[in-house]
């Protein structure tokens, strides 16, 4: 799965990166991105790429009410079969752009604890090694219930390379760079882009328990730790 991931890169620069037109909306770096959170995603339009602001948390166009978080992310293995989201993967697929994503190892009876004391799960990031940006597959819905059209997304996961699999078991699709086209051609069914990232495409490192807590922002928490040391506030 993925619950939580960094978005750092400003949507001007996006834009460059993504050949996308100019993107006329501002995000401030965040270390911390939970679902919920309004972020800049890649869509497509009118064969041309744009950056856009989207909702993390998919709510799919025939929904009557605003699911919230409860779809933020879609196991790539039955996003084309499941209800809740074979709509989306072939009408609106985006690219999630993440400056590096965080999962989560068990708890260690010797590791890091919560304030009460307790042992508190151990979070890691992953980021590429070569420091660009990940390009997340999302599906994506345009939700028109409410007051405005609300632009939704959720995460498209796979089983884990062997880069993460010593933590989790699940990791977000990572496309390739010469793929994103196909990702958001939805004239395409690009089945065979739902794999593994290979494992020599991610760096990871523990970062602080502070992370657990998606209150708390800022650029330590990217930074690797000492997990003997680390408390959850």
């Amino acid at each position: 799965m993925c619950g939580r991931y960094v978005s750092t890169t400003t949507p001007a620069r996006l834009a460059e990166i993504f050949a996308a037109d100019p993107s006329d909306i501002s995000a401030m770096p965040r270390f911390n991105v939970a679902p919920g959170a309004r972020v800049p995603v890649v869509t497509e339009e009118n064969d041309d790429h744009v950056i856009a602001e989207f909702r993390w948390g998919l709510i799919p166009h025939w929904s009557r009410e605003d699911l919230g978080t409860r779809l933020s992310n879609a196991r790539g293995e039955t996003v084309w079969d499941k209800p809740s989201f074979r709509d989306a993967v072939r009408r609106h697929r985006v690219i999630v752009p993440m400056d590096g994503f965080y999962e989560w190892a068990p708890a260690a009876p010797d590791g890091p604890r919560t304030k009460a004391g307790r042992p508190a799960k151990r979070p890691h990031l992953f980021t590429r090694r070569d420091g660009g940006v990940l390009n997340v597959a999302g599906i994506a819905s345009v939700w028109r219930r409410g007051e405005a059209p609300i632009g939704t997304f959720a995460v498209v996961t796979t089983e884990a390379n062997g880069t993460m699999s010593p933590i989790h078991d699940r990791m977000p699709v990572i496309i390739d760079d010469d793929a994103i086209d196909r990702w958001l051609d939805t004239d395409d069914q690009p089945e065979d882009l739902i794999r593994p990232a290979s494992d020599d495409l991610l760096n990871r490192w523990e970062v602080s328990t502070e992370v657990n807590d998606a209150r708390n922002e800022g650029a330590h928490l990217v930074e690797p730790v000492d997990n003997t040391s680390t408390t959850l506030f």
